[in-house]
């Protein structure tokens, strides 16, 4: 998703104004995802803490900067699926969800929005939602490892084990090595065995 974030820009307190134009769309989006992008948390890149006051402000003016794009150009999917993460560095998992929501909504044909979107569902227990969208993931890229893994968590979630098992299954013959997927795989074996209680949100997946 690199290519969804643009050049640097100073932060700046000054007002901001309404969109006019698409010259002003433009500008804004860069420049709001240019602030928030340090902090995104990416798998396999290492991201800025988001807990500095500065970190907050800067995320905080990228997700106004976005706002902005959006109510000149709501079907604008990267600019919500990047106000999305920025919701996300902040903690704010509700908001994350509606925006990558919202994202999602616009644009079915990218894997990764459709992977953050699930994730969040995830952390907020809608289970019936983040198995919809990681099934419908997985179809946009069938050799993709992450998003079987993925499904295979939605699917312990929502206490189908049985299809948690074969989604880890398909994710390890892709990717045997792979040290989640490996883990995900112990931890559903230890539910359909009775040691370890069914989880329904990660924090109670987490909690052990």
């Amino acid at each position: 998703m690199a290519s969804l974030v643009g050049c640097s820009q100073q932060t700046t307190s000054e007002k901001i104004e309404p969109v006019k134009n698409d010259e002003g769309h433009n500008k804004y989006f860069l420049e709001g995802s240019d602030l928030i992008k340090p902090y995104m948390q990416l798998q396999g890149v290492q991201s800025k803490s988001a807990k500095s006051n500065q970190a907050k402000a800067d995320i905080t003016r990228g997700i106004a900067l976005l706002n902005a794009v959006i109510a000149y150009n709501t079907n604008n999917w990267a600019a919500w699926w990047t106000m999305g993460k920025g919701y996300q560095a902040l903690g704010q998992s509700d908001k994350a969800c509606d925006a990558f929501g919202k994202s999602y909504a616009i644009q079915k044909q990218n894997a990764d929005v459709a992977r953050e979107y699930m994730l969040e569902c995830l952390n907020l227990g809608r289970t019936k939602e983040a198995v919809s969208v990681a099934e419908y993931a997985v179809g946009l890229s069938s050799n993709d490892a992450g998003l079987y893994a993925n499904l295979a968590l939605a699917y312990t979630l929502a206490g189908r084990l049985a299809d948690a098992q074969t989604a880890i299954g398909k994710s390890l013959q892709i990717d045997p090595s792979d040290k989640i997927s490996q883990t995900l795989r112990r931890i559903i074996q230890e539910i359909t065995d009775g040691k370890r209680p069914q989880p329904h949100t990660m924090a109670d997946l987490k909690g052990r």
